[in-house]
């Protein structure tokens, strides 16, 4: 660990020693050399760095001539790149005599002991806010024109989501997922960003009743009879028990296609469980049925007790309230979860994260 803390001090100065050097660098124009529009349109270029990891070096450079305390610490490793970056880009918007004013208190919040990075950028914003309290209507309206979001698919399927919100969006979202990404107890083993995704799939699922995906599966695959992929709209396969349990709650429809492929028929839907079914349950569970859980049973899908394929019922009796995230769990390692009969007409469910427990086998209570 020491000597990760002396090569982290040997980054800090060669930052600072680039910093330096890009500002003379950028005074001779030097990227219009290699036909780029900015120096950090450049650096990205030429050190095969993300684009805001440049402009952030970008920023230091220009701005350390305004920080001279700032800089002689960067130079002589008594303060680090990240504060001292954190530093440089709170200032950016000061004047020079404000500047002049901001600086040694952003220095000593960095300096002190129990501080953070994401501290000193706050008591950056406050400075900031203190001395233009009437631009904040502006600064807000900036914002929201900077927001945005994208989906961008990886090369497995998966989804990478990245963007800006602002702080109002930000705030929104954060109050509609945190309340169910709350660690349940200590078999809970998912990471905070886990539990975020998690509660994502639950806000957007509403129980299985609001969100619209088509998904195309073969007869065989769905009774269990075959493991051949289910596909999503865009192609992307899913595993078949995925498929499965997506279907205890979807709509299912008959699609027939003739030997090229095209559709002769599409079927009426069905739901596999009743809207009544679902009230019954909402009635008898206020939550996931899962031991700890405490996302709300209206949040809910209704899950199959027994599986659905091939023999189980869709019952009241054989059917419980669970998260989309402990179905999607429960159907895909369905020999760690115990069941367990609460004798009142309702089950919770044991889930053993650990393959090395061995739960009891859920028998058919009739």
């Amino acid at each position: 660990m020491a000597e990760i803390v002396a090569l982290a001090r040997a980054i800090d100065l060669a930052e600072a020693a680039m910093a330096a050097r890009l500002r003379l660098a950028e005074a001779g124009k030097g990227h219009h050399l290699f036909g780029r529009r900015s120096i950090g349109a450049w650096l990205a270029a030429a050190t095969g760095s993300r684009t805001a990891r440049a402009a952030e070096r970008v920023t230091l450079a220009r701005q350390l001539p305004r920080l001279p305390h700032t800089a002689h610490l960067l130079a002589s490793g008594g303060l680090s790149f990240g504060y001292a970056a954190t530093i440089a880009s709170t200032t950016r918007h000061l004047d020079d005599a404000e500047t002049v004013l901001a600086e040694p208190i952003l220095l000593q919040l960095a300096r002190a002991s129990a501080s953070t990075v994401e501290d000193v950028a706050r008591a950056g914003q406050t400075i900031f806010e203190t001395i233009d309290p009437d631009g904040r209507l502006a600064r807000a309206a900036a914002k929201t024109e900077r927001q945005h979001l994208t989906i961008a698919d990886t090369a497995d399927g998966m989804g990478r989501l990245s963007g800006l919100l602002d702080p109002e969006l930000k705030m929104q979202l954060k109050t509609w997922l945190e309340p169910l990404a709350v660690k349940a107890d200590s078999t809970d083993v998912r990471s905070h960003a886990r539990r975020m995704a998690d509660a994502l799939a639950i806000r957007l699922s509403q129980g299985g009743r609001r969100t619209v995906m088509h998904v195309s599966v073969t007869e065989q695959t769905l009774t269990g009879q075959s493991e051949d992929p289910a596909f999503l709209e865009d192609g992307t396969p899913i595993p078949a028990q995925d498929a499965r349990r997506m279907a205890y709650t979807a709509d299912l429809r008959r699609v027939l296609r003739d030997a090229d492929g095209i559709v002769k028929d599409f079927g009426r839907a069905r739901r596999l469980a009743s809207a009544d079914q679902r009230e019954a349950i909402l009635a008898r569970y206020r939550t996931c049925c899962r031991e700890g859980c405490t996302v709300p049973a209206y949040l809910s899908e209704i899950d199959h007790i027994q599986p659905w394929y091939p023999t189980g019922r869709t019952d009241l009796d054989n059917l419980a309230p669970l998260c989309a995230a402990d179905n999607k769990w429960k159907s895909r390692h369905p020999d760690r979860v115990e069941v367990i009969d609460q004798g009142d007409g309702t089950v919770s469910m044991r889930f053993h994260r650990y393959s090395k427990l061995r739960p009891r086998r859920w028998t058919d209570r009739r």
